[in-house]
């Protein structure tokens, strides 16, 4: 268990570097002199690192296990936090995203394998459910309490900061977490292992869950990066008060992260994901409809289509059913590839939907609008095929 906080830790330093883009978005542009285009892609670079690295990091924790590749790509992240505080340009900046991105890779999938590996089935959801909320401690930093910062000392201060942190994580990691990778896993060819993650694209109803992993992306978009513009462009909010609107967003995460385990035992895990995709995607239907309707209660839709990202260890947990143990790290790597894939890509075209409103004159309402269309559609996306994936048994099992 003390390896199991240590990873829950690092978890909630990953979501504050997965957040704290978003309510420092204005600011960055200025000082970066980055367009919508550039700060959709600078927001992307984090997550296609996060997404490259998970196959990878999945071989790696089956043959070596968690604790040695987490704390090398955490050393990692503190010299790229640095670098990013440092940063005199949107080149650097990018260069820095893309090492937090691999810095944060492990930590999330990391606490996902190591749980699987140490907690029965039925204890399984509702633990990584628990830790999805205590992580959210990090995105909550990155909110609020980093809008004031930022308004009062800038935003290379905080980073700085949260690369100390950065590094007591990866000290706390390197002292806790010493596993040492699964028996079957050892005896492969590192060859052989890629092949065999490769080979799980070959599983049909590994298929029913891809489309949902990217289109997860529909709602961490907005809370990871593009919430703060939405709120700077249309409504006219300061660093402060974005931070206490993104604020909104993060705690309407933790509540969900608590509230889908309940529903899970009341229910199953497949109608609980489904019922909450049909509640995302009417909240982005109605903020594609009306982006500008009033801050409350697009505030409230936008936290509705926000918490979609937090299907995220239920669709996990019905993945690992899918696969043998000896390739639950892959398995779980894969699909969080796709995961975070997904982010990349939604956080780099909705700044090129913004990019070519912003050409075409478009006032920003209607620029959003367009970007929050897109998000309704890739929640459907998601919905459909999960409707027919396998249901899962082992994890529905009361307590």
């Amino acid at each position: 268990m003390r390896g199991l906080r240590a990873l829950n830790a690092a978890f909630a330093l990953s979501q504050f570097f997965r957040t704290c883009l978003a309510v420092m978005a204005p600011e960055l542009q200025h000082d970066l002199s980055l367009s919508p285009a550039g700060f959709g892609a600078l927001s992307s670079c984090f997550f296609l690192a996060f997404a490259f690295a998970q196959v990878p990091v999945g071989v790696a924790f089956d043959r070596y296990g968690v604790g040695a590749p987490t704390r090398v790509l955490l050393a990692l992240g503190v010299v790229s936090a640095l670098l990013f505080a440092l940063a005199p340009s949107g080149a650097t900046a990018m260069l820095a995203q893309l090492g937090l991105g691999l810095a944060c890779a492990p930590v999330f999938m990391g606490l996902m394998h190591h749980a699987s590996a140490t907690l029965p089935p039925h204890r399984y959801v509702a633990f990584i459910g628990r830790a999805n909320a205590l992580g959210m401690v990090g995105a909550l930093l990155a909110t609020a309490p980093l809008g004031w910062a930022v308004h009062a000392v800038g935003w290379r201060v905080p980073i700085a900061l949260a690369a100390l942190c950065m590094l007591g994580a990866c000290v706390g990691v390197w002292r806790q977490v010493r596993d040492h990778g699964h028996a079957d896993a050892r005896v492969e060819a590192p060859f052989a292992m890629l092949a065999a993650s490769a080979r799980l694209l070959a599983v049909p109803a590994m298929w029913t869950l891809i489309p949902l992993c990217v289109a997860m992306a529909a709602g961490t978009a907005f809370r990871n990066a593009w919430g703060g513009p939405y709120l700077a462009d249309v409504f006219g909010l300061q660093a402060g008060a974005r931070g206490m609107a993104l604020t909104v967003l993060s705690l309407g995460g933790f509540c969900t992260a608590l509230l889908l385990p309940w529903l899970m035992r009341r229910t199953s895990l497949k109608r609980t994901v489904l019922g909450w995709l049909a509640l995302s995607l009417a909240a982005g239907t109605a903020l594609a409809a009306w982006p500008a309707l009033g801050l409350a209660p697009d505030l409230a839709l936008l936290t509705l289509l926000g918490t979609v990202g937090m299907l995220h260890p239920l669709v996990m947990a019905h993945g690992r059913e899918l696969v043998a143990p000896a390739l639950r790290g892959r398995g779980l790597g894969l699909l969080n590839s796709f995961v975070f894939l997904g982010s990349a890509l939604a956080a780099w075209a909705f700044g090129l939907i913004a990019d070519a409103g912003q050409r075409a004159q478009w006032t920003p309402a209607a620029s959003y609008g367009a970007i929050f269309g897109c998000a309704a559609a890739l929640v459907l996306a998601g919905l459909l095929p999960y409707a027919f994936s396998p249901r899962p048994t082992m994890v529905d099992r009361p307590s």
